[in-house]
């Protein structure tokens, strides 16, 4: 069997297309957004009884409620001021009117100066974020009576093709 010049061609440009179809990586969206949140006693799932809660906003669209559930508070014990700094892992819920992220986190948070700082993945996404993956990361201050906090949030979202 006799192939063209042109039929070989087509042939090795069909294929190409088509595997970028196949192996094309996902879609990624840098968000920066701005939480603010309070405690909340109500519907507050955590063991150590510490839940948060309130607004985000931010770009693409980012916006809605969030809710964070502390699981506990362990010191640093190798922290040169006891009790200063605590490493505080939990879950954070993002939701929007078209589907919310779920985060596994761990931050640090200083009692003396009453800033936090953290790191997440998302384990779960629904609605538009279904199938997402991708890093959180915050950082934020506890307002002087310790009830509110303002937040920072940057993250990479990356959704499946």
């Amino acid at each position: 069997m006799k192939f063209s010049k042109f039929k070989v061609l087509t042939m090795c440009l069909l294929i190409a297309i088509a595997a970028q179809g196949v192996f094309a990586g996902s879609q990624c969206k840098d968000i920066f957004a701005v939480q603010q949140d309070r405690l909340i006693a109500e519907g507050c799932t955590s063991p150590i009884a510490f839940c948060a809660g309130g607004t985000f906003t931010g770009n693409h669209g980012f916006r809605g409620n969030f809710f964070f559930v502390a699981l506990s508070f362990d010191q640093i014990l190798t922290d040169p001021k006891p009790v200063h700094r605590q490493v505080v892992p939990g879950i954070s819920k993002y939701t929007t009117d078209d589907g919310a992220l779920t985060i596994s986190d761990v931050s640090v948070f200083d009692t003396e100066r009453r800033t936090f700082a953290g790191i997440g993945y998302i384990t779960e996404g629904t609605g538009r974020f279904a199938g997402a993956t991708g890093d959180v990361f915050t950082n934020g201050r506890v307002s002087a009576d310790g009830l509110s906090f303002t937040t920072d949030m940057t993250a990479q979202i990356c959704f499946p093709n």
